[in-house]
């Protein structure tokens, strides 16, 4: 659309001020390194993170990475918080059940599929894989996001009368600290066999079940 001078009417162009641009830079920047720091750790493991090796795969100097996280601390934060995204995810996929005791063998074994599909993540979120990284409100909270589908069906279930305790965050830690006990043994080696890791497992899920479900009507 032009005006009566001819020249093109500047309300059809959107301006987008440097600031703006900048944060975008910085932000997709971020992103970046967050996703190359991944790419490390899934294919090497979280020992192989380091700020120099993902400057090197971003072609960038490590001021670059330093000025955006600070410090490697700050960058096994966001792949903490990448990891909660990614556990949150894994509970949302499975489908809701009328059957409780059902929903609850499904979220269990959503839990094991994302220990051994996500297993460098599982251990910057659980195992303490990045010793200078621990665990402050911001990633607690990420973490209680990311268990917030198993807590509402405990809270369900204890709504319901099948469940005695009233507390469900006492219920959800118990479960947590049960399945993430057979877990951490298999992926520190004291189970060798993932078949009999996961029958440790399973029926751990299964005593759990018996144990809460069993302690209400």
């Amino acid at each position: 659309m032009q005006n009566s001078s001819g020249i093109p009417s500047a309300d059809k162009h959107q301006v987008t001020t440097y600031a703006k641009v900048k944060l975008q830079h910085n932000e997709l920047l971020r992103r970046n390194i967050i996703e190359s720091a991944a790419s490390i750790m899934l294919k090497s493991g979280p020992e192989a993170v380091t700020i120099r090796r993902v400057a090197e795969i971003m072609e960038c100097p490590t001021k670059v990475i330093y000025n955006l996280f600070g410090s490697k601390e700050g960058l096994a934060k966001e792949l903490f918080l990448e990891g909660c995204k990614l556990l949150a995810d894994a509970f949302q996929a499975v489908p809701l059940q009328a059957d409780l005791k059902q929903y609850f063998l499904d979220l269990g074994q959503a839990y094991w599929d994302f220990s051994k599909d996500y297993s460098s993540y599982y251990m910057v979120m659980f195992g303490g894989a990045f010793s200078e990284f621990k665990p402050e409100e911001e990633s607690l909270q990420a973490m209680v996001t990311a268990l917030q589908q198993l807590t509402n069906m405990i809270s369900t279930a204890i709504e319901q009368g099948y469940i005695a305790e009233k507390d469900p965050f006492i219920v959800v830690n118990l479960v947590w600290a049960s399945l993430h006990g057979v877990i951490h043994l298999y992926s520190g080696g004291h189970i060798q066999n993932e078949a009999t890791a996961k029958m440790l497992y399973d029926r751990s899920l299964l005593n759990l079940i018996h144990t809460f479900y069993g302690s209400g009507r």
